[in-house]
């Protein structure tokens, strides 16, 4: 039987972390000389929507015109321009107005949350002592699992071969990356549970969530397009909740807020674009979210703005064929009108003593031309 202490003690002290750093990290005060990363946190967000805001605005404007005429961006566009401008119950310049005061809110809302950079952190001037002394204290973990798991002999050897390494790359890479994906996971889990209530609930949804299905073919900088205290609820208190339950730092909170808020203008951008990353990476993309858009779809695609998990396991997926995009639905129209259009010529020509049967009238038709 093993001794439960002794080899224990001995091991973990094997352990010397490199005093070095990963080459994502900058000891410097903030990432950007001169602007704090609180700051950076905050700014972040806002440059993410409206740069991608503004392409997809571009793409949706001059998709006919070089060089996006060039790759035929027009045949994946799910909505025509003029199913917009007749479906929608908002104008764009109310979007607009709508969308910017929600953005001062919550910026306001994170100037006041977030906290200043604190020594010992990743994001504060730490000397490099600080981190070796903090990836120190994870070899203690380290060491009694590969204990548990290998014994006492070949522990000792494993430790001695990998122990750095292993705590390296736990408090540089694993343990930040799971925070982010835990943030990922609070954020999905959050905007689902509400998003499905505000639906459920025909109160909220008559007087709240309705305001944001006004954009009945959405498109992208009207994402954030919703009533104040949906925006509240769903995105402002959605990231401090993210943020808080993953424990991140300022560094990692910019990055989360970032992507979340390109993820979520590329979800409304009305293009189903097949080399877009966050579309086919990602499952829950512009056509999927489209969907929910739609008068028969407002029970399904709850999810927002990363995975599809909760829809899955809930029930909630829209599990039938996605409705065809713009240049589909023209193609498939013209097909019937073609078809309708020979129907009614057939109807037209005179009787001949044939050896076709009635039903061939479009091979006869075929035949005379």
């Amino acid at each position: 039987m093993m001794n439960s202490s002794l080899p224990y003690q001995h091991l973990k002290y094997g352990i010397q972390p490199p005093i070095t750093t990963p080459w994502y990290y900058t000891p410097s005060p903030s990432i950007i000389p001169g602007l704090p990363d609180k700051l950076l946190a905050l700014i972040s967000p806002l440059v993410f929507y409206w740069v991608f805001s503004i392409f997809f605005h571009l793409l949706d404007v001059c998709s006919t015109r070089p060089p996006f005429s060039w790759m035929n961006i027009e045949r994946y566009r799910i909505h025509d321009s003029e199913e917009m401008k007749s479906k929608n119950k908002v104008t764009p310049t109310q979007v607009f107005r709508a969308v910017v005061m929600q953005q001062v809110l919550q910026t306001a809302l994170g100037y006041w949350w977030l906290e200043d950079d604190v020594e010992g952190s990743m994001d504060a001037d730490t000397p490099i002592e600080v981190h070796v002394k903090a990836m120190q204290n994870l070899a203690p973990a380290i060491v009694r699992v590969a204990w548990i798991l290998l014994g006492d002999v070949t522990a000792a050897r494993f430790i001695a071969s990998f122990g750095s390494h292993i705590v390296y790359g736990l408090y540089w890479y694993l343990i930040p990356m799971a925070q982010i994906f835990l943030a990922f996971f609070a954020m999905d889990t959050w905007q689902y549970f509400l998003h499905r209530l505000f639906h459920v609930n025909k109160f909220l949804y008559k007087h709240i969530h309705s305001v944001h299905h006004r954009l009945y073919v959405p498109y992208a900088y009207g994402a954030l397009y919703n009533h104040p205290l949906e925006g509240f609820v769903f995105d402002s208190l959605g990231a401090v909740v993210s943020e808080s339950f993953a424990s991140l730092s300022v560094r990692q909170s910019a990055l989360l807020f970032a992507f979340s808020s390109a993820k979520t203008v590329d979800d409304h951008c009305g293009f189903s674009l097949p080399l877009d990353p966050l579309q086919f990476l990602y499952r829950n993309n512009a056509r999927f979210h489209d969907i929910h858009h739609q008068h028969y779809g407002l029970k399904y695609n709850f999810s927002q703005p990363f995975w599809i998990h909760w829809d899955v396991l809930l029930g909630t997926r829209w599990d039938k064929p996605n409705r065809p995009l713009a240049a589909e639905k023209h193609a498939l129209m013209d097909a019937a009108e073609e078809r309708r259009r020979m129907a009614d010529e057939f109807r037209r020509e005179p009787s001949y003593d044939s050896e076709l049967s009635s039903d061939s009238g479009i091979a006869m038709i075929n035949k005379e031309e």
